[in-house]
């Protein structure tokens, strides 16, 4: 009943979102990592970038448009630290809110490894800019 809820009270003040919104989970697939500390990574970037997003006052109506979309997100594949800070670089210059996730190197990598990136959320137009060339993991 409460997303339900919080879905009318968004439809109410704001009207259907106007365009399409996600987040977008950029893995390294250069690295050796387990399928459980892929989805521990991508799940530090999730929260890392709605916490940062929802603390944006400029970012608020993306991230309102984005949960009242269902929080799409989406995983994509990246092969080399080098790619994956110039892609975290490219989407600040356009406004979009980033979390690159550094391994604290308790279990499989060393300590400071860059492992996935979050961006978003934020508008698709925006995130395929400079995504689109990447696959799905």
């Amino acid at each position: 009943m409460g997303e339900l809820l919080s879905r009318l009270v968004y439809l109410i003040k704001n009207g259907m979102p106007k365009e399409p919104y996600k987040m977008v989970l950029v893995v390294r697939t250069d690295i050796l990592m387990t399928k459980g500390k892929v989805a521990s990574q991508c799940s530090h970037a999730a929260v890392e970038c709605f916490s940062k997003s929802s603390k944006n006052i400029m970012q608020k109506k993306n991230v309102e448009s984005w949960m009242f979309l269902g929080q799409p997100k989406i995983v994509l594949k990246i092969n080399s630290e080098d790619s994956i800070i110039k892609l975290s670089d490219d989407a600040k210059k356009i406004g979009l809110v980033t979390s690159l996730i550094r391994d604290a190197g308790r279990t499989q990598l060393e300590p400071g490894t860059i492992s996935v990136l979050g961006i978003g959320p934020g508008p698709n137009r925006l995130i395929d800019k400079i995504t689109s060339h990447l696959k799905l993991l």
